[in-house]
C-alpha cells in the first residue's frame, strides 16, 4: 500500500475501530480508534505537504533550466 493511501486507510479501519468500541462500551477501543483516526488525518497532510514541495521543486528546477538556457 502507497504512503498516500495509509492515511485514508487508517481513518476508515480507525473509524470502525471507534464505532465497534461505542457499541460495545469498549472505551479503550473507541479511544484506539479516535488516534487511529487522528493519525490518518496526520499522514494525509504530510502526503500532501511532500507533494507540494516536490511540485514546488520541480517548478523552481523548471524556473531555473529557463533562466540559464535564454542566457545562450
Amino acid at each position: 500500500m502507497s504512503n498516500e493511501n495509509n492515511g485514508t486507510f487508517d481513518k476508515i479501519k480507525g473509524s470502525v475501530n471507534e464505532a465497534v468500541g461505542k457499541v460495545t462500551g469498549d472505551t479503550e477501543q473507541e479511544g484506539k480508534g479516535k488516534a487511529q483516526q487522528a493519525r490518518g488525518e496526520v499522514e494525509e497532510k504530510v502526503n500532501d505537504a511532500k507533494k507540494s514541495f516536490d511540485d514546488a521543486k520541480v517548478d523552481v528546477n523548471g524556473r531555473i533550466d529557463g533562466f540559464t538556457n535564454n542566457d545562450k
